[in-house]
């Protein structure tokens, strides 16, 4: 960050000067024989790196692998970070909301202490903005015949072509001289609300539907509980996952409060990938038809005090790729809010 002086009003402005950030991708290679650097010696070993390795995508890990498919896994999910940051930069506002801190020059004379003071403020909205990120990142799926699996399949298979070549080399007949297809890898970032980068994979993933969604209440939001409503606006029925509560409303709903004055605050803590172990309940609803349901939303990190002087805009958004037969997508609702 640093600071420029407006003359006319005499203050000083925040002004973002550069942005950077890293990751460091850990590799362990002691759980399974590298078939590039250790490949098979007899035909034996062949016909179980082959089938091993085929079904890499589908099952996992195995005991015949590579380090260039492991880096291919986790370039993936490198390249899913670096596209939810991309989207929350501008979804967040995070460049206008630091720009819009300034302070008067006769209160603060000196650019260093003024760039001192705006310190925690720059740090609490890294978090936030970090923070957003990674509850969307962790929702992405990260298991059997997901996308970062189909990435170190699609590379696997280059160690794959060469044991079997050299099986026909050695005139072993025994192994299979198939290649597993790698499922679908791009895009990395393919569910609401990133994928809307994406022209290409918002018309494959999100199904038409009638479905509109409304913040419904929020006289209780105070005590960290706000309403929201579903309506069915089209003409045919339409249905949705009948599992939200207070235990995984954050798998799909993402809720930011704003002021007048940019300062802004995620709602939602959590981070992880929702699992159904069963079987999911489903509430249709008709045409005309509405569903309400109250959500939790954490104000641990929200002075309301500080923030009772200034108009407030609450924004949840709810995504869903759970299900079948049912809406899958993102859908948006904003609320002013009053917390006086």
């Amino acid at each position: 960050m640093t600071a420029c002086k407006d003359e006319v009003l005499d203050e000083w402005r925040l002004r973002v000067q550069q942005v950077s950030g890293g990751s460091t991708i850990l590799l362990r290679t002691g759980g399974y024989r590298d078939a590039l650097k250790n490949p098979p010696v007899t035909e034996e070993e062949a016909v179980e790196a082959v089938t091993v390795m085929n079904r890499y995508q589908s099952h996992r890990l195995g005991t015949w692998h590579t380090q260039e498919a492991s880096l291919a896994h986790e370039e993936h999910h490198r390249r899913e970070f670096n596209d939810a940051f991309q989207f929350y930069w501008d979804n967040l506002r995070i460049q206008d909301t630091l720009e819009m801190k300034r302070a008067s020059c006769e209160e603060v004379p000196e650019m260093e202490k003024f760039l001192e003071n705006m310190q925690p403020f720059v740090a609490e909205l890294r978090n936030t903005y970090f923070g957003a990120v990674y509850n969307y990142v962790m929702v992405l799926p990260d298991d059997a015949n997901d996308r970062p699996y189909c990435a170190g399949q699609k590379v696997l298979n280059e160690a794959t072509r060469k044991i079997i070549a050299q099986a026909k080399a050695n005139g072993w007949s025994r192994v299979p001289d198939e290649v597993t297809e790698p499922g679908t890898i791009e895009p990395p970032c393919f569910l609401p609300p990133v994928n809307g980068m994406y022209a290409r994979s918002v018309a494959a993933v999100e199904e038409s539907a009638p479905l509109t969604l409304s913040i419904a209440d929020t006289s209780q939001f105070t005590k960290g509980r706000i309403t929201i409503r579903f309506r069915n606006e089209g003409n045919g029925p339409v249905r949705i996952p009948d599992e939200i509560n207070d235990e995984t409303a954050d798998y799909f709903f993402l809720t930011v409060l704003r002021t007048e004055r940019g300062n802004f605050r995620v709602l939602n803590r959590k981070g992880g990938k929702i699992t159904f172990h069963r079987s999911l309940n489903y509430r249709e609803l008709a045409p005309g038809r509405e569903y309400s349901v109250t959500i939790p939303v954490c104000l641990d990190e929200v002075d309301l005090e500080g923030w009772k002087q200034c108009s407030c805009e609450l924004e949840t958004r709810y995504y869903n790729q759970q299900g079948e037969a049912c809406f899958r997508g993102m859908l948006r609702a904003t609320a002013k809010l009053s917390l006086q």
